[in-house]
């Protein structure tokens, strides 16, 4: 069972100064050849949204983006946030949900289905419902979605059985499961990230399961960016030789940032440390002088320090992705990653990264190996960039594509989604 941490809310403190996030969540339009699925009117509920920033609320953003786009009339529901919840989002109306802090991480709302989610599901009339890492407010999606006989695509995003076992609750750990089970299996596709996530779900009685990854704007991220200046204030007073080491992500007990102890004390390492969340003091105090931390980066300063930094390092052992991978790969820097969950898939062990066991000790001979061999870290930086510039947001959208007309084929079929499940 993790430690418990200071209850701040870290999306809130930004909140206070200005900060709101969201418009360098961007997609450009999809090649012209690219049939658009005949779907008119899309409801779209994010279990996480903005201006918090996470994987599941940067997905809802640009399938949002994507969307308008391409002409369509989009509804978003999301939590809300304290007040902070945007009412719009370009063109589209976001309906705030009422929602409560969970106890043990304050900057996540839960929202809960309402009859005001109905009421303006039936004055928009949408004929497709997608949801993003469904909990509870997408049960009202779901339900909406079969007494209307409508398409649902659910995006499968987040370990929730596996958050549970990390925060002690271990005995609810199977009964999350077998709701989220429930719940994916009454949309006709369940879309996730990773083939090993694919394979987890498959053995927990998921159907229909789909895969669709993630993506990186080139635009926004690559080693164009790089500076000196920029490098300095990154390594803040650090030798200008050093391995610039990047960890970029919430501070929170289950993103296990505690596996970088031991790489903050290599000779010639710098651990820079991009992020905020409750565990932030508590790593302050383990890391001390051995890390610099910088709180939140957004827009351009976070694409300055993926550019600036010379290997990015991932710790959090329940991720289905890692979206934070893809950026850094995009920017030109090795990954490190645990051998557990979505991001294994993402590295090809050698090349442009590597994956490390469940411990400080490995984190650290990982680095000291690239620290070692300049020319392999060099060609690993290579391989990186290749391997994430595969991979646009566009494409990803035309991938969506793809599925929103399976689901409004098997939809219009008449059958029951269930006819459609695979031996």
């Amino acid at each position: 069972m993790l430690g418990r941490s200071k209850r701040r809310n870290p999306t809130n403190e930004f909140v206070e100064k200005g900060i709101r996030p969201g418009d360098e969540f961007q997609v450009g339009p999809i090649r012209p050849e690219v049939k658009i699925a005949p779907i008119k009117r899309v409801a779209l509920f994010a279990e996480s949204f903005l201006p918090k920033i996470d994987g599941v609320s940067k997905t809802a953003v640009l399938v949002a983006r994507h969307l308008q786009n391409t002409g369509r009339d989009v509804l978003i529901f999301a939590p809300d946030n304290e007040g902070n919840t945007p009412h719009f989002l370009g063109p589209s109306q976001v309906v705030s949900v009422p929602a409560l802090g969970l106890p043990f991480a304050p900057e996540t709302k839960m929202a809960f289905p309402s009859f005001l989610v109905s009421s303006y599901l039936d004055d928009f009339q949408p004929d497709m419902i997608h949801l993003f890492s469904p909990a509870v407010l997408s049960v009202a999606g779901v339900l909406f979605g079969s007494s209307r006989r409508l398409p649902v695509i659910a995006n499968y995003q987040t370990d929730l059985p596996g958050y549970a076992e990390k925060y002690g609750y271990y005995l609810f750990s199977n009964p999350v499961r077998d709701v989220l089970r429930v719940m994916h299996n009454r949309a006709h596709l369940t879309l996730a990230p990773t083939h090993s996530v694919i394979r987890q779900l498959k053995s927990w009685g998921f159907r229909r399961l789909r895969l669709w990854g993630r993506g990186s704007d080139h635009q926004r991220f690559g080693p164009h960016r790089r500076s000196p200046e920029l490098r300095a204030k990154l390594l803040a007073g650090r030798p200008d030789d050093s391995l610039l080491v990047l960890y970029v992500g919430r501070l929170a007990p289950e993103k296990r940032v505690d596996l970088l102890r031991d790489v903050a004390k290599i000779p010639g390492v710098a651990l820079t440390i991009v992020g905020d969340g409750p565990e932030r003091e508590n790593l302050e105090g383990m890391f001390g002088q051995s890390a610099h931390f910088t709180g939140y980066l957004f827009g351009d300063g976070l694409a300055d320090a993926y550019a600036n930094a010379d290997l990015f390092a991932f710790t959090g052992t329940n991720e289905t992705f890692g979206q934070v991978v893809m950026e850094a790969m995009s920017s030109g820097l090795p990954v490190l990653v645990p051998n557990s969950g979505g991001v294994v898939d993402l590295v090809l062990d050698g090349m442009n990264g590597y994956i490390c066991q469940d411990d400080p000790g490995d984190y650290a001979r990982k680095v000291e190996k690239i620290r070692n061999n300049e020319a392999h870290r060099c060609r690993m930086s290579e391989l990186a960039l290749e391997y994430a510039r595969s991979r646009p947001w566009e494409t990803l959208m035309e991938e969506l594509e793809g599925y929103y007309w399976e689901a409004w084929r098997m939809n219009a079929s008449g059958k029951h989604y269930s006819d459609y499940d695979e031996d």
